[in-house]
């Protein structure tokens, strides 16, 4: 019975509480009024104000409760999630632990089995494919070893096979004369900027290394004349500025070429001391032989050429296609004058070469000053 009134009671205490408080005050009020009796007044105020604290201090009370049961609440739900949390951890490391079971260690099993075939199947095919390769070595060097000794025979005993290393010799000297050279082109005249690439259709840096040496020895203000333009046109533009003096004149067909040649002069600030000019090939006949050769409204003017270079036209224009350079331009040669012809080792070439040393051309005579890698050399007098 007791307990079933603290149950009615807890939930009315606020209610009767503020009914006491408001009780009180009429009281007081009305004890102040009827009797005047102020004491009694007095103390019936004193019992209200203490009812309302109680309904304050009872509010309070249910407030912090419940505050009180809702963390409670909060705090069990995160023991039983950590509870399970842990659980599952445990059951991760015993599986870890031990990956032969369970299905984790079903998984890894199996990932073993897979990449131990794929290494057995790997294996086997390096081995299939090196056994393939073994025998196909052995069949090339059986097939060399025929072929060998098929050539060895055919040659006879004054061409042996060691005469293989005397040209591998010669092939690395030379080889190594053009990167001299090359060097020393860099570092006599260090130009500013990029210059084509020598070698290959352009002359070698050997014949550049003759030609840009023998400008500086050449008289006053020296012209050199080209026979086509590219790499050399620059370098011997480079020669005649350090030089102080000298032009250079080119006669160029190809007008890409010419374009190409033109922009580097304009790179390294040359295009004051050299000009590429345009020459369109045109049938000529030279000595009762006919060729294509350049126009001559871009050679007429020309006099006192101290050095022609005849680098063109190409051999692919037609045979012997640089031999009317000295018929022509002999007349323009100055006295002294020297005059090389590049790819001198090509049969044309050759004989070219042959021809002018032979016959001459206008009065002109020439001396043979030898071979510089690719480059014949002449010394031209005036009869």
């Amino acid at each position: 019975m007791l307990r079933a009134a603290r149950q009615f009671l807890g939930s009315k205490w606020t209610a009767l509480s503020l009914f006491g408080a408001a009780l009180a005050v009429v009281a007081a009020g009305w004890a102040l009024i009827d009797d005047g009796d102020v004491v009694a007044a007095i103390l019936a105020l004193l019992l209200g104000l203490a009812l309302a604290g109680t309904t304050v201090a009872i509010a309070a009370t249910h407030q912090a409760d419940r505050r009180i049961r809702s963390l409670t609440d909060q705090v069990e739900r995160t023991e039983a999630a950590n509870r399970e949390t842990t659980q599952a951890l445990g059951e991760l490391r015993a599986t870890l632990a031990d990956p032969a079971g369970g299905p984790l260690g079903a998984i890894l099993g199996a990932l073993r089995t897979d990449t131990a075939l794929m290494h057995d199947e790997s294996a086997a095919r390096t081995e299939r494919v090196a056994a393939d390769v073994r025998t196909d070595l052995a069949q090339v060097r059986a097939e060399l070893a025929a072929v060998t000794a098929a050539l060895t025979s055919a040659a006879g005993p004054q061409e042996r096979p060691e005469h293989d290393a005397g040209d591998l010799d010669a092939m690395a000297q030379d080889q190594l004369s053009e990167l001299s050279a090359l060097a020393n082109l860099y570092s006599m005249f260090g130009p500013a900027d990029e210059v084509p690439v020598l070698g290959g259709y352009a002359a070698t840096p050997r014949t550049i290394l003759r030609l840009t040496s023998m400008v500086g020895r050449l008289p006053g203000d020296a012209l050199i004349v080209e026979c086509g333009s590219g790499s050399s046109t620059v370098w011997l533009a480079l020669a005649c500025q350090r030089r102080g003096t000298g032009r250079v004149v080119a006669l160029e067909h190809h007008d890409l070429y010419a374009a190409r040649t033109r922009e580097a002069l304009a790179r390294l600030g040359l295009d004051g001391v050299a000009e590429v000019r345009s020459a369109p090939l045109e049938p000529v006949t030279v000595q009762g032989e006919k060729h294509d050769w350049y126009a001559a409204p871009s050679w007429a003017d020309l006099r006192g050429i101290d050095l022609l270079f005849v680098d063109g036209p190409p051999g692919k224009v037609g045979p012997r296609s640089r031999f009317p350079a000295l018929p022509l331009l002999a007349p323009a040669l100055a006295d002294g004058a020297i005059v090389a012809l590049d790819d001198a080792q090509r049969p044309d070439e050759a004989d070219v070469a042959a021809d002018w040393l032979s016959t001459g051309a206008d009065g002109i005579q020439l001396a043979d000053d030898g071979l510089v890698g690719r480059t014949r050399f002449f010394t031209a007098t005036r009869a």
